[in-house]
């Protein structure tokens, strides 16, 4: 008698080799023998009938597969990627990606070598998909996969968490966003018109030279920010001082709205209240940018008869990179005696 494995027989009948399996350890095929890991099956050995049907009963179209226990699909389907993207949505891409991790662990044909799945490869990806829509990431989905009962109270409880942290940093995020938005629009309206405006109460975190000071950065700005949502230019300012025949100096400020740092102790404010205010678009190199400035305030004060404190804060409140050259949207407030 001649004698094909599971494998073999498996491909003649169109089923799965985990299918042709289960039918030898269920006693289904006469005159199958089981040797090591592997069975051999006569080669003339009918294919089982599916029990779950009789022999009058039509079977369910393979498009009516609606869940894991509740699936139509006749239990010898076999899938490859083609069908799973056209009845399930799930890519080449990602069925790899999965199958890489651990997801999911199709057979390979016989002859083709190309990935087969069957009914619970279908129902592990139904189930993948029924977490994936709950926010969880595939690593995170493979764990609770592998979770006991009693586990998955919390992990649906970790993730609800995750998921809050995840709207209240995308909130604020389009909090920032909307600020940026009604700058641009004021900029663009009003660019390098001089006002009066009062400049909020700002606490200085830490000052150091200058903003080449590159190697400081870790200890001077990045300390006092939350990285996942503070950026390190809106947080930074440029002060400059002067009197009546230039400027004298130059230093980097990292600063706060005054009362929310818990470092507040030093009392250290920029001078606040009535300033000179007024926006202007250069590039982020042009050192030509201070003197530009005392020149323009100048004339302003003296039209003006007004008198300032000596010193001039520069904050970068919009980048605007470009393949050649990136140019910056400065805010400048020169305080007022």
């Amino acid at each position: 008698m001649d004698y094909l494995t599971a494998a073999e027989i498996a491909n003649k009948w169109k089923v799965s080799s985990r299918m042709a399996a289960y039918y030898c350890e269920a006693g289904r095929i006469e005159g199958a023998v089981k040797k090591g890991k592997t069975w051999f099956i006569p080669a003339d050995a009918p294919k089982p009938l599916d029990k779950r049907y009789s022999r009058d009963t039509i079977k369910a179209k393979e498009s009516q597969a609606v869940g894991d226990i509740l699936v139509d699909i006749a239990e010898s389907a076999v899938y490859h990627m083609k069908d799973i993207f056209e009845h399930l949505g799930f890519t080449r891409e990602t069925l790899r990606y999965y199958e890489e991790i651990g997801l999911i662990k199709p057979k390979r044909g016989q002859y083709s070598r190309y990935r087969e799945f069957d009914l619970f490869d279908i129902s592990r990806l139904m189930a993948i998909d029924f977490y994936k829509k709950r926010g969880f990431s595939p690593v995170a989905i493979k764990g609770i996969l592998e979770a006991k009962p009693e586990e998955y109270a919390e992990k649906l409880q970790q993730q609800s968490d995750s998921l809050q942290a995840q709207i209240d940093r995308l909130s604020q995020m389009q909090k920032r966003l909307k600020e940026t938005q009604r700058f641009y629009q004021e900029f663009s309206e009003n660019t390098g018109k001089l006002e009066i405006r009062e400049l909020p109460l700002y606490y200085v975190a830490e000052r150091f030279p200058s903003v080449a000071s590159f190697g400081e950065y870790r200890n001077k700005v990045l300390r006092f920010l939350n990285v996942e949502n503070e950026d390190i230019l809106s947080s930074m300012v440029r002060t400059l001082t002067f009197d009546e025949t230039g400027y004298k100096g130059s230093e980097m400020y990292v600063v706060k709205p005054a009362g929310k740092i818990e470092h507040e102790k030093q009392n250290v404010y920029l001078e606040h209240g009535k300033c000179l205010y007024t926006t202007l678009l250069a590039d982020n190199n042009d050192t030509s940018v201070p003197e530009k400035m005392f020149s323009l305030c100048h004339a302003w004060a003296k039209e003006n008869q007004a008198a300032f404190r000596g010193m001039v804060y520069i904050f970068v409140r919009m980048a605007m990179p470009n393949e050649d050259i990136d140019k910056h949207i400065y805010e400048v407030w020169v305080p007022l005696k």
